[in-house]
């Protein structure tokens, strides 16, 4: 079988600019075992010690995977650059070996102080981004608002989202109503299923599990959407030109999002008081009777209190998602890793969110 051959041309100018772009276009991930590489370097006129430093892990890259490389018109300068950094390789590996020299493993308390940096670095990214799109929000009310990219978003989180909501709506109040059945007919208070079932939906769990669901399904779409952008290059091409891709991809998905979960939250709503009324019906009570229990046992107030939560986490959902996704990779597998964080971190907030509002409402007495 023969080695396959490869080719790649280096542009003019070879320094710690160009380099990377060299790297993200797939100067080693396109590399195969036993593969012989031409350079073409005719083009070459100026290569600093970053140039140099990538020439030569090629170099070495290429030939741990068993392969050659063929250097074409590599200029005589960038030839002696390539020796003395060949041979100040040698020295320092030959001192590191002479003196007995290993590579430093971290320490425990290094490895705490290299954690917290990188956590306090990338809170202070996560609150530098959330208080953009706060300041941006006045926006929605001028001219330059892409309604219509608000729209196809709500459409995508929002009204595509409907039947599933739905059915897991209504069958969240179906197995809540069955089951609290069950023990209140050992006291003869069966009677109270619907009022129980319409207080444990409308506060809390009617909420709550619809936006679990928008995490799973639109923090994920908007976080590969806009990953998908980074590694094309898209939000890139947005900077170059002046806009701002906080304005112009994520201010419409986050007012989406937003505005989609109210809406969905009380579509489960209703959807669940359903099922706990069907389990009424197999139980014997009329519906006048359900309507009264939910009027007895759930007030305005209930309501008022799960929107608000709802517009908060639609809120947030939507932002962890489009913040994963501008702060994805340049690969696909750094794609998938911003779409599974934003899942888990979007489900985290949403607990913490919501213990946060019981503590408040309990102390305002709702």
């Amino acid at each position: 079988m023969e080695n396959q051959s490869l080719s790649l041309t280096l542009p003019p100018v070879l320094n710690q600019s160009t380099v990377p772009k060299l790297i993200r276009n797939g100067a080693f991930s396109s590399l195969t075992p036993g593969a012989i590489v031409c350079v073409e370097a005719s083009a070459l006129r100026q290569c600093d010690g970053a140039g140099v430093a990538f020439l030569w892990t090629l170099q070495e890259h290429v030939t741990a995977l068993g392969g050659s490389i063929v250097w074409q018109s590599l200029p005589e300068g960038v030839e002696r650059q390539l020796e003395a950094y060949r041979r100040a390789c040698e020295v320092a590996e030959g001192d590191c070996e002479a003196q007995g020299v290993k590579t430093p493993k971290m320490g425990a308390i290094t490895a705490l102080g290299r954690w917290t940096c990188e956590g306090v670095a990338t809170w202070g990214a996560a609150i530098a981004f959330l208080g953009e799109v706060v300041f941006r929000l006045p926006l929605i009310f001028t001219r330059h608002f892409r309604v219509g990219d608000m729209l196809a978003a709500f459409v995508r989180c929002g009204a595509e989202a409907v039947p599933v909501v739905g059915l897991i709506g209504f069958l969240l109040g179906l197995i809540l109503a069955f089951q609290s059945a069950v023990p209140l007919q050992m006291f003869g208070a069966e009677g109270f299923v619907g009022g129980l079932v319409g207080i444990a939906l409308v506060r809390e769990l009617g909420l709550i599990m619809t936006a679990i669901l928008m995490a799973g399904r639109t923090a994920s779409s908007f976080a590969a959407e806009l990953g998908t952008m980074k590694v094309n290059e898209e939000i890139d091409a947005l900077e170059t030109m002046g806009v701002a891709p906080v304005r112009f991809l994520v201010l419409p998905r986050v007012v989406a999002g937003t505005l989609a979960l109210p809406l969905l939250a009380l579509f489960a709503t209703a959807a669940g008081l359903v099922g706990g009324w069907l389990v009424m019906h197999l139980l014997g009570f009329s519906v006048s009777y359900f309507v009264d229990q939910l009027q007895a046992f759930v007030s305005l107030k209930d309501l008022i209190g799960s929107e608000c939560k709802a517009i908060v986490f639609g809120f947030t959902v939507s932002t962890v998602g489009c913040w994963f996704g501008l702060k994805a990779g340049r690969d696909a597998g750094a794609v998938g890793s911003a779409t599974t964080s934003a899942v888990v971190t979007g489900i985290v907030l949403l607990a913490t969110l919501e213990g946060l509002f019981s503590v408040i409402f309990y102390a305002m007495g709702w």
